[in-house]
């Protein structure tokens, strides 16, 4: 019994973004290794490019998860598609006014949904299943 409370105690927290606080999932985890050599885990591509658009130097590394196979791909030989059909980081949140009328968001700082590939020819196939346009990381950053 005890052995049984010690491992439940000590499953994984899932780990959560720095920019935007939201829980990341497995598949989009994003680090970038600061000029400093500290490493900020972001929940996505998004989050991550924001991350770097605040430093005042450039940053040591900046890897992505690879959307098809898990593992780590520097951003520089990465393919991303941006604004498919797949928003791994959208909260489903309905808020609604004193009326009781929807309101919507008018920004979310990981919309649309950016995810790297560390294959093309994965990122053409994601592509086809779920919409969106092939970019590379310098058109990410630079927005």
């Amino acid at each position: 019994m005890i052995c049984i409370l010690m491992l439940a105690g000590c499953s994984p927290k899932p780990a959560v973004c720095a920019a935007c606080q939201r829980a990341e999932c497995a598949g989009m985890g994003f680090n970038v290794t600061l000029a400093t050599g500290k490493t900020v885990e972001t929940c996505c591509p998004r989050c991550g490019a924001q991350v770097i658009r605040e430093q005042s130097q450039p940053p040591r590394a900046v890897t992505a998860t690879d959307y098809a196979t898990g593992k780590s791909v520097a951003v520089a030989a990465a393919v991303f598609v941006v604004g498919s059909d797949v928003s791994h980081c959208a909260a489903p949140e309905v808020r609604r006014d004193a009326q009781g009328c929807c309101m919507f968001k008018a920004y979310d700082r990981c919309q649309p949904s950016t995810i790297a590939f560390g294959d093309r020819a994965e990122a053409e196939t994601f592509l086809k299943q779920h919409g969106g346009k092939l970019a590379v990381w310098s058109d990410i950053v630079a927005r």
